[in-house]
């Protein structure tokens, strides 16, 4: 039996020895963030996976799929689930500065 907050424990510590996790640990993180927002607004507004799946034309096995983070759903799919909860799919693109890739002078550009 693995204590409370023993396995997160575990999961830091393997990050921090194996560079390679902690890279696709972070390449996921938006992932299981959308999965968890979405978890949570279905459960505050006291539906099941049934009921979600017939409210946007789908089986409860695509929620369940969708819930559990290991496979990519379709964009539409996760927006169809939104505006079932009565909610709207914004996205955001933010500059990662750690990452190191040429960005064009957009303001140069526009005074061409």
């Amino acid at each position: 039996m693995v204590k409370k907050g023993g396995a997160r424990k575990r999961l830091e510590e393997i990050r921090k020895q194996y560079p390679e996790v902690e890279e696709e640990y972070q390449r996921q993180a938006p992932r299981y963030a959308l999965v968890r927002e979405l978890i949570r607004v279905r459960k505050s507004a006291g539906l099941s996976q049934t009921e979600l799946a017939r409210r946007i034309g789908t089986t409860q096995g695509v929620i369940s799929r969708l819930e559990s983070g290991e496979h990519s759903p379709k964009f539409e799919t996760v927006a169809d689930a939104a505006r079932a909860l009565g909610y709207r799919l914004d996205v955001k693109l933010t500059r990662d500065r750690s990452i190191d890739v040429p960005v064009a002078d957009v303001t140069s550009k526009q005074a061409s």
